[in-house]
């Protein structure tokens, strides 16, 4: 699973913020529930999915609840896109409403973009899976491949970063000059732009799949399923801008092609929720468009179209997600904002816990290298014991011992949750968000509260839609 990046709902200058108790609450959430998670799968043994798949339902019935619900939330990684797009598109639409505003929308957008790629980068190739995190789980500082080979992988980050960019762009062209006002022709637009990029991305697969590639030779015997596109593997075996380009088109995990749609999807949210009158009903429409997608998603399943990985989603899988993703978002918009509900609920103490590490969820998903840390002092405390195992190992915990990989994780939460607290004390100072609002802010005389925790926790304006709450339009800052 993923990361939003911290997307913020800010007025001008030092006046109260204005959020979406509901965004802040699963943004938070979501980057805690993927580190949990992460080491749940990096420690692991999937193996027997793919060559037993009806052992499945020789598990107990609680670990296979448990086994199906988080194994389907662990394809949820592109929920972090929607909520960012959903949030910037909000955000980008009441900017427009201000003339002096325009001029500087887009070249935020491109500041934030490139420098949510620039971490994707440092995530990829110096962290857990990078160089560094690789080196010191194997005891190997002389391979160099971690050091490049996520530079043709799409994760994430980068996901997060290029539909900035390109959705921005859109957006920007579509809502200048008062264009902010003609909401059915942007819908209009949004959707089939979406729809567009549904329903190429089968073919652009294809195309991209079969393009002439070099197959690599005597791959390691872990990689043997890995000698084909797509896979980060095969993609740095053919280094080059080609391999490069159609990475960010069709590439492993979270390609261009089918997650535009997703923040596309976002947008039209966004611009929704972006109206000086609330929506009525909104939640009911989004959850029952969520539900339908769901069901074509289980149409396309059930004739064939879909892949039990983690990676590239088919057609059905990505269906599937996007529509229990939108169901999702608009089951809380319901429960929170659109019932009046959303100081109280942003004030409740488990929700500011999560809403603190939706502050840094940016950092907090770069520095998963961070994980090794715990496991080492875990794998010490083990070695007091007989037939301890060494944590430093992937893959070490295999069929039906789900529940060690799950224990070892909540571990290394606790250090995680230490990080977050000690860090938030001097406002998450030197983090990827304090480089990012620094950038964005040369040139400008405005002032952000985005990282004042002080104020994020305490002195927010919380933003209603219940019908007789009249919904401000007031201007806000871009969201990240």
């Amino acid at each position: 699973m993923d990361l939003n990046t911290n997307g913020l709902l800010e007025e001008k200058k030092l006046s109260r913020p204005k959020r979406l108790a509901s965004l802040d609450f699963q943004r938070g959430l979501a980057i805690w529930f993927m580190t949990l998670m992460h080491t749940f799968e990096h420690l692991y043994d999937y193996t027997w999915v793919k060559e037993d798949p009806d052992k499945i339902l020789d598990l107990p019935l609680p670990i296979l609840i448990m086994g199906l619900t988080l194994g389907f939330f662990l394809t949820w990684h592109s929920y972090f896109l929607l909520i960012s797009a959903v949030v910037n598109a909000l955000s980008m639409t009441k900017r427009m409403m201000v003339p002096e505003n325009t001029s500087k929308l887009l070249r935020k957008q491109m500041i934030t973009g490139v420098g949510i790629l620039v971490a994707g980068v440092f995530s990829d190739n110096l962290g857990y899976w990078g160089y560094f995190g690789q080196s010191i789980l194997s005891g190997d500082w002389t391979n160099l491949r971690p050091l490049y080979e996520l530079f043709f992988a799409m994760h994430t980050l980068q996901i997060i970063g290029w539909c900035l960019i390109i959705n921005g762009t859109i957006s920007y062209f579509l809502l200048r000059k008062k264009g902010y006002l003609k909401y059915i022709r942007n819908m209009i637009i949004y959707g089939i732009l979406a729809i567009l990029v549904i329903v190429l991305s089968p073919f652009i697969h294809n195309f991209v799949d079969n393009l002439s590639w070099i197959t690599p030779e005597n791959p390691p015997p872990s990689m043997t399923d890995n000698t084909k596109w797509p896979s980060v593997y095969f993609q740095a075996e053919n280094a080059s801008f080609k391999a490069w380009f159609c990475a960010i088109l069709a590439g492993d995990l979270e390609p261009l092609f089918p997650y535009l749609a997703t923040s596309l999807v976002g947008s039209m949210i966004g611009i929704t929720l972006a109206k000086p009158k609330p929506v009525k009903r909104l939640p009911l429409k989004g959850a029952l468009t969520g539900l339908g997608l769901l069901g074509i998603g289980g149409i396309f399943i059930a004739l064939g179209f879909y892949n039990l990985s983690n990676g590239r989603p088919s057609i059905g899988n990505y269906l599937a997600i996007l529509g229990s993703q939108i169901a999702a978002l608009m089951f809380f918009l319901w429960v929170i904002e659109y019932r009046g509900k959303s100081a109280k609920f942003a004030n409740n103490p488990i929700v500011k816990h999560f809403r603190l590490w939706g502050m840094a969820s940016l950092t907090i998903y770069c520095f998963q290298i961070f994980e090794i840390f715990p496991r080492w002092i875990l794998t010490l405390i083990l070695k007091l014991f007989p037939n301890s195992v060494n944590l430093f190992n992937s893959a070490v915990f295999g069929y039906g011992k789900e529940y060690l990989a799950l224990l070892v994780g909540l571990f290394v939460i606790i250090f995680f949750e230490a990080g977050v607290f000690l860090w938030s004390r001097v406002n998450f100072k030197f983090s990827f968000e304090w480089v990012i609002v620094k950038l964005s802010s040369l040139g400008s005389k405005q002032t952000s509260n985005r990282l004042n925790v002080k104020v994020m926790m305490n002195d927010v304006e919380w933003i209603s839609y219940k019908p007789e709450i009249e919904a401000k339009a007031l201007p806000i800052e871009i969201a990240i």
